[in-house]
């Protein structure tokens, strides 16, 4: 395709667009309120995704089917209104542009203005990205928002098993994602080490000529399955809107339970309603930025979301899993998760015990079994995975500090945690062309502004919730969960800040946007 070296006047009345909304909206978004709940008037039902937004062609994607009343934001409705109808007057996109600058900083100097770096710092370059192809995989594995993928293989070495992706519409011109990487251990470093790459490119192992280019098509799709596939279809749909559909059908506003998890599901409806079209309906940031179409997108989404596993919120469960515990390597960002969890699981497990100090006292209490059922029958592949029958405490515990997790630490992780890896295109690409050229400029310029209004101030997880407890032993348990944050806190700020490294204070309090 023939690109012109100059963008010419329209992309600058584009690009100016744009980025004066990204800017406006990440000004205009205030941290959520938690208000006392109250009960709510009618339950809340679900419908596919498709009823509700029918650009949206996807049925098996189950959602709310209205916003709570103590949730609806009028004038935030109206703005994203707006948004969706410029989406078809002065679209973001506009065919033959030229790539972006060869240097990313350059690239990021262009598309990351004066006026986003008043509003949130550029990101970090993460030190791995200027190493060898081997030692940026090998780190990516264990560190950062791509440290999910790792499990064992069964050949009994490592791997990414992430080939599925690459059975939907992909635009013309790329390559096709989806990729097999299996790594082995390397004993005298205590970590992994790539060995071969099987991809639409071929076999390719280190030496290979093409080895280089293979490795990059890992890294987009590891890429890009993180936006769409971990966090947003799996955070947002598939766990946080059972839990919050849940939450309120079940558990009544004086209930214990709902106080405790208030604080990390309100405003879920609203966030999903709103933020659902503006990333996924034609025109949206997904099909605009990835490597899939909108068809192709959908598709992902509707194979996606029955695969969900609820073990993924839990470390410890997931570690397990993936067969990675005491496996002969590293893993920071696992161990780094894993301090994160244990305060919330402690949390949970204080609360729950000074409720239920039985399986029978949870028996016996019908909004909780009520909810648990719901739960089981709302999310693919329902509790199993965390929860065994009779309900214990301490396995209601651990599912609750599973949630508190999600909201907070996961959502982190896969949403604005990517921010210092996503923007380096140069090494983790967010697209792949076939003829060797690199992402046009308003792909790129797409890329920094979503991920720019990722990076909203929202509540902060670190704040007292005291003011939730029914009673003064509830008050002081959200004391004591705040007192176990700040002391992780201090002690993950003694350790070297890496660009992955997640501490409290740095968590919001739910995937409310």
């Amino acid at each position: 395709m023939n690109q012109r070296t100059s963008p010419g006047m329209m992309w600058t009345i584009r690009k100016g667009f744009w980025n004066w909304l990204a800017k406006f909206k990440y000004r205009g978004n205030k941290p959520a309120h938690f208000p006392v709940p109250v009960d709510d008037p009618q339950r809340i039902g679900t419908v596919p995704l498709s009823s509700v937004t029918p650009a949206i062609p996807i049925n098996n994607i189950m959602v709310a089917d209205r916003v709570p009343s103590d949730e609806a934001q009028p004038l935030k409705k109206l703005f994203y209104g707006f948004q969706l109808l410029m989406y078809r007057l002065l679209p973001a996109m506009q065919p033959g542009l030229p790539q972006v600058d060869a240097d990313p900083f350059a690239a990021l100097h262009v598309a990351y203005t004066p006026g986003h770096r008043q509003l949130f710092p550029p990101p970090v370059r993460p030190p791995e990205l200027d190493g060898s192809d081997d030692a940026l995989l090998a780190a990516i594995a264990v560190q950062g928002p791509f440290a999910c993928y790792v499990e064992r293989a069964s050949d009994g070495g490592f791997q990414w098993d992430l080939r599925e992706i690459g059975n939907h519409e992909h635009y013309q011109g790329l390559h096709r994602l989806g990729v097999h990487v299996s790594f082995e251990v390397d004993p005298a470093a205590h970590a992994l080490r790539p060995h071969r790459i099987e991809s639409v490119l071929g076999v390719h192992q280190p030496n290979d000529a093409d080895w280089s280019l293979a490795v990059r098509l890992a890294l987009c799709t590891a890429n890009t399955h993180v936006s769409l596939v971990r966090h947003f279809c799996w955070v947002h749909l598939a766990a946080g809107a059972a839990l919050a559909i849940a939450t309120r059908n079940c558990l009544p506003a004086a209930h214990p339970m709902r106080r405790l998890l208030w604080p990390h599901m309100f405003g879920t409806q609203y966030s999903n309603a709103i933020v659902t079209d503006g990333q996924m309906v034609p025109g949206g940031d997904f099909p605009d930025t990835f490597s899939l179409t909108h068809q192709g997108m959908c598709s992902l989404f509707s194979a996606s979301y029955p695969k969900y596993r609820l073990s993924v919120i839990d470390p410890s469960a997931d570690a397990a899993h993936r067969g990675i515990v005491d496996a002969g390597f590293d893993t920071p960002s696992q161990d780094n998760l894993q301090a994160l969890f244990d305060v919330m699981h402690t949390h949970a497990r204080r609360y729950v015990d000074a409720y239920y100090p039985s399986d029978k006292a949870i028996a016996d209490d019908a909004s909780v079994m009520a909810w648990l059922d719901a739960l089981e029958r709302t999310i693919p592949n329902g509790l199993h995975e965390l929860v065994a029958k009779p309900v214990t405490p301490a396995g209601l515990a651990r599912l609750i500090g599973g949630f508190i997790y999600m909201a907070s630490v996961q959502h982190e992780v896969l949403g604005q945690g990517v921010w210092n890896y996503q923007l380096w295109t140069d090494r983790i690409p967010v697209r792949l062309y076939r003829d060797g050229r690199r992402e046009p400029i308003d792909v790129y310029q797409r890329l920094i502004n979503a991920n720019f209004n990722l990076n909203v101030h929202r509540a902060k997880l670190m704040q007292d919730f005291s003011d939730l407890g029914l009673d003064r032993r509830a008050q002081e348990l959200f004391t004591l969960f705040l007192r176990d944050l700040q002391l992780l806190d201090d002690a993950l700020k003694l350790q070297p800040q890496t660009a992955w490294l997640m501490r409290p204070s740095m968590l919001d309090a739910n995937i409310n946007a």
